[in-house]
């Protein structure tokens, strides 16, 4: 079997989406066993590049670099299937659950090291986590409230569903995320700015979550530093617009940049390009990455 990484990077530039072909932006809400001839695929979404496509005619604060995606029409799922594993115990958090909370695929890593210093802290941090659908059928049961409702709310017409969707999946199940905005849920000044994907509460603090996928066309093609570091240079710049743009009652102080990267020569290549990175380039940002094993393909 396979190893892939949970990390975004296939056309350069705060959820889970299949290859995207880019459709029309403003994608209908995923149908049920749509299109990958494989059952057990993971939900679809729309279909455009990664990141979405910001209202107003402004690009998302989240686009792939490094390659187009992979081409692989949408695939609906069932609510029905087997889960893909029981997730690691962790240790519970101040005297909460056990981390990582179940959930579709087994979590494993630094399950809960986010604190509030963390998400206060004007200086750059880095996390990794693992992510393993292993060879199960997706099931929608599986999913948490905040990852149900993004699975059902239609993104800003990016082909990052499915990888919006993990990305939240593995801060809530890690870090005890809560789903606060969608994307389409959140207003700027102007309309046009650079959009982040999505809005979580953590630790009380409000924060916003762009995701990326490190990937490069096609599937098997090594993703070089240069590649990764075209992505995060400009992952990192829409974040500070996105940040600095962002209205009330959405504003937040520090945002995450969650790369799911397709396999550990995505991830080494992720976190190689980000030391070499100035600390005032990712100003205010956490980088989290979570690499993805096992059936991914749905996530690239």
């Amino acid at each position: 079997m396979r190893q892939c990484v949970v990390g975004f990077i296939v056309a350069c530039a705060c959820a889970c989406s299949p290859p995207d072909t880019e459709p029309d932006a403003g994608a209908p809400q995923p149908s049920l066993d749509a299109g990958r001839g494989d059952a057990g695929a993971p939900p679809g979404d729309a279909g455009d590049t990664d990141g979405g496509v910001p209202d107003a005619g402004a690009p998302d604060a989240g686009v792939d670099a490094g390659g187009t995606d992979a081409g692989t029409p949408d695939a609906g799922a069932d609510a029905g299937f087997q889960d893909a594993g029981t997730p690691d115990a962790g240790v519970a958090d101040a005297g909460g659950p056990a981390l990582p909370l179940p959930g579709f695929g087994a979590v494993s890593g630094a399950c809960g090291p986010l604190a509030l210093s963390d998400l206060t802290s004007p200086a750059p941090s880095t996390f990794e986590t693992r992510l393993d659908f292993g060879m199960v059928r997706f099931d929608g049961g599986q999913l948490s409230d905040g990852g149900r409702r993004l699975f059902t709310t239609p993104n800003a017409g990016g082909s990052s569903g499915n990888s919006e969707l993990f990305s939240f999946e593995v801060l809530h199940r890690c870090e005890l995320a809560e789903l606060f905005a969608t994307e389409t849920e959140v207003m700027y000044t102007p309309a046009s700015s650079k959009k982040t994907d999505l809005v979580v509460r953590l630790e009380g603090e409000v924060v916003g979550v762009s995701v990326a996928r490190a990937f490069k066309f096609p599937p098997g093609s090594p993703l070089t530093v240069t590649d990764a570091r075209t992505l995060l240079t400009g992952k990192f710049s829409d974040i500070q617009v996105s940040s600095q743009n962002v209205n009330p009652p959405w504003r937040w102080r520090k945002q995450i940049l969650h790369i799911l990267a397709y396999d550990d020569v995505a991830r080494q290549a992720v976190l190689d390009a980000a030391a070499q990175l100035d600390a005032g380039v990712r100003r205010d940002t956490i980088l989290y990455v979570t690499t993805t094993d096992g059936d991914d393909a749905f996530i690239y």
